[in-house]
């Protein structure tokens, strides 16, 4: 049995070369060059938006640190009643600077070239046990555990121990890379 070679993806120093060439040839011709400045074409509907968001298995929140530059972690998250919530832990520095500037940019990543969603807003941390259930529930099951580990989970999860936030988006950047590609 042989395996097949795998698919060079890395270009070679003479690929570079050859294709730099051809695009300062094509940009000196006055030849107008494909550009994707207009991604009208390549964004997500509202329902495919929220179906991204909905089935992503996690996201990248940003946030402002008190100095002013950027943090970044990654979260789990549930939607519920069409809302997005994500669960942070004890510790994360995304807490105390989300408290004092609830300012937050989320990255959705649908994977396998689906797309992305970049939410734009500030979050709001929710407080009462109920939701804090709801959410460690949904991102529990979406995860594939069992019924059991389910349990297990909800009963480790606690206030000031596990934190959900609520996304409130002001805007939301849809991109997919289907729509493109045509995959």
């Amino acid at each position: 049995m042989s395996a097949e070679p795998a698919r060079r993806i890395e270009a070679t120093d003479e690929e570079v070369d050859e294709w730099v060439q051809r695009k300062r040839e094509l940009v000196a011709s006055g030849e107008q060059v494909f550009t994707v400045e207009n991604l009208h074409d390549y964004q997500l509907d509202e329902d495919e938006t929220w179906e991204l968001i909905t089935l992503g298995r996690g996201c990248s929140l940003s946030w402002v640190a008190e100095d002013g530059s950027p943090g970044g972690t990654h979260a789990k998250h549930a939607v519920l009643n069409g809302a997005a919530y994500l669960l942070l832990f004890e510790g994360d520095e995304a807490i105390p600077a989300l408290r004092r500037d609830p300012r937050a940019s989320v990255v959705f990543d649908g994977g396998d070239g689906v797309g992305a969603v970049t939410v734009r807003g500030a979050v709001a941390f929710v407080d009462d046990l109920p939701t804090l259930v709801r959410v460690v529930l949904a991102v529990a099951r979406r995860n594939g555990l069992s019924e059991e580990q389910v349990a297990e989970r909800v009963r480790a999860a606690r206030p000031g121990h596990d934190y959900v936030v609520r996304l409130n988006p002001e805007r939301f950047v849809t991109f997919t890379h289907k729509k493109i590609f045509g995959g």
